[in-house]
């Protein structure tokens, strides 16, 4: 009997032994260098993921990439669960005092009042060539489910006033970040009479909004222009 129970006893555990070394393997198999994802969408929303190819193809552009170190290892000041970030660049023992994630931010912010800009750009091309049509899909959703593609057409080729040409049309543009979805572009603008010479230049300011993907203006701003 006394041979039995040491026999069982010894079977226990060796087997509780398999358990600590195969819970020790995934242990460390489980740790490394994990790469994070971050973009922000159409809405606004900040997305964060490990899976690059879940990415929407129009949104790659604009992917942050940053590594995490393993959760259990924590610096000092570090509180658990808050992922470490490493410096490309230096690597570990390059480490500075500078803030990468802000940095990042900033050139996120740089990006997107590029884009904002360069679409005001593309607008105004658009309103001195009196391409009214094409300009209309630039109206934010709130100018278009009030005013048909047709009105205001109409009302721009009513004008009296259009756009200077060559360099005075669009000069001094500064683009200023609100959101991600909202930038103040300001331009100064060239105009002139459709049956006339004088050039009349105006500093203009337009808040441009991101909508389902498309920065965005109020045509009314156009409209109510010289």
């Amino acid at each position: 009997m006394k041979h039995i129970l040491s026999t069982s006893l010894r079977q226990q555990e060796v087997a509780t032994m398999k358990v600590v070394v195969i819970l020790s393997v995934l242990l460390i198999s489980g740790i490394g260098w994990a790469e994070t994802y971050r973009w922000v969408d159409e809405k606004g929303t900040v997305n964060f993921t490990q899976d690059y190819h879940s990415i929407p193809e129009k949104y790659r552009d604009q992917v942050e990439e940053r590594q995490d170190e393993p959760a259990g290892r924590l610096k000092a000041d570090e509180k658990p669960g808050k992922a470490l970030k490493r410096d490309p660049g230096k690597g570990a023992q390059g480490r500075s005092a500078r803030d990468p994630a802000g940095e990042k931010t900033q050139v996120n912010r740089n990006k997107i009042e590029s884009d904002a800009a360069e679409t005001l750009r593309m607008i105004v091309s658009l309103w001195k060539d009196e391409k009214y049509e094409a300009l209309y899909e630039y109206g934010t959703d709130k100018n278009r489910a009030s005013m048909s593609r047709e009105k205001f057409v109409q009302r721009m080729k009513r004008k009296v006033w259009g756009l200077a040409s060559s360099w005075e049309t669009l000069r001094d543009i500064d683009a200023e970040f609100k959101s991600p979805t909202l930038v103040y572009v300001t331009a100064r603008i060239g105009h002139k009479p459709k049956l006339g010479a004088t050039v009349k230049i105006q500093t203009e300011t337009y808040p441009m909004k991101l909508e389902r993907g498309l920065w965005k203006i109020d045509l009314s701003k156009i409209l109510n222009a010289p």
